[in-house]
């Protein structure tokens, strides 16, 4: 095992909550992504969605959209499929979203709890982040819904039509365009991702990394990917190398914004820890 490797999965055993350490031992350890499942599961809330903090940033009980797109890239990152539990967050979101399918990032109840000052600051209008990513990640459970169909429609004509200038909800358009059923949509969706990724906020394109932002890796975290096209080895090469140098003497990777608390900050370091030694070793760098 390779030293970064073997320090991580140090930081891991130390730090991470079990979602992360179990999608590790999936990676890295034989362990079955079924595990991963389990514990996403627990998650659930009656009412179908899912809560709990599963986005580390918010700690509020309640079932809210962003906890879903979170639970749900956890299971397609363990390479998991759960058409059951994929299907029965659905109502949830079809309950919270408005005409056009669209939802929110959270319900007020998310606003009773502590949460990351940036969330503060967010709106409650449904919107295509997160929609878009959750549609996208549905459709990789092979999920079959009628809030489903209605919300992939808009968010891909919304995105065609006039595709958004800020890096997340681009990344959130990356997501569908991996897993819609749909091919020629899917190169469209690449075609508008293409055109306004230059000029969108909150994209850097090159290393180094100067603030807050999402890079080249956010949108092809491995070789295969779909985005992987729109950028030049040397864009990948750079923020590659940059990555590997921000590996902390504990085994861990940073975060570049204020958690609300002790127990966020070492959940989000698992969660970018195991982006971060997934994305170095998919590139062949570890």
């Amino acid at each position: 095992m390779a030293e970064n490797l073997a320090k991580a999965r140090t930081f891991m055993l130390t730090h991470a909550r079990l979602l992360e350490r179990r999608l590790f031992e999936v990676h890295y350890e034989g362990v079955s992504p079924q595990s991963v499942g389990n514990i996403v599961r627990a998650y659930q809330n009656t009412d179908g969605g899912l809560g709990h903090a599963l986005e580390p940033d918010v700690r509020c009980p309640e079932s809210q959209p962003l906890f879903i797109s979170f639970g749900l890239g956890a299971l397609q990152e363990a390479g998991y499929r759960d058409v059951e539990l994929a299907t029965s967050v659905c109502s949830f979101l079809e309950s919270v979203s408005d005409k056009k399918g669209l939802v929110p990032f959270f319900q007020e109840s998310a606003y009773q709890s502590p949460m990351a000052s940036h969330w503060i600051q967010s709106t409650l209008a449904p919107g295509l982040n997160p929609t878009t990513a959750i549609c996208g990640l549905l459709h990789y459970q092979g999920v079959q819904h009628e809030w489903l169909s209605l919300a992939t429609e808009t968010c891909y004509q919304m995105i065609v039509e006039s595709p958004p200038f800020e890096a997340h909800a681009l990344c959130c358009a990356a997501a569908l365009a991996e897993y819609i059923p749909d091919r020629a949509k899917a190169m469209n969706l690449l075609d508008a991702i293409a055109a306004a990724l230059p000029r969108a906020r909150f994209f850097i394109p090159d290393a180094p990394i100067e603030s807050y932002g999402l890079t080249p890796l956010h949108f092809a975290p491995k070789p295969d990917a779909i985005c992987r096209p729109l950028f030049t080895q040397n864009q990948i090469d750079g923020h590659l190398e940059e990555l590997l140098k921000q590996q902390l003497p504990d085994g861990g990777w940073p975060i570049s914004w204020e958690a609300p608390g002790p127990a966020s900050e070492l959940e989000w370091r698992g969660r970018v820890t195991l982006e971060a030694i997934c994305r170095l070793s998919e590139y062949g760098v570890i």
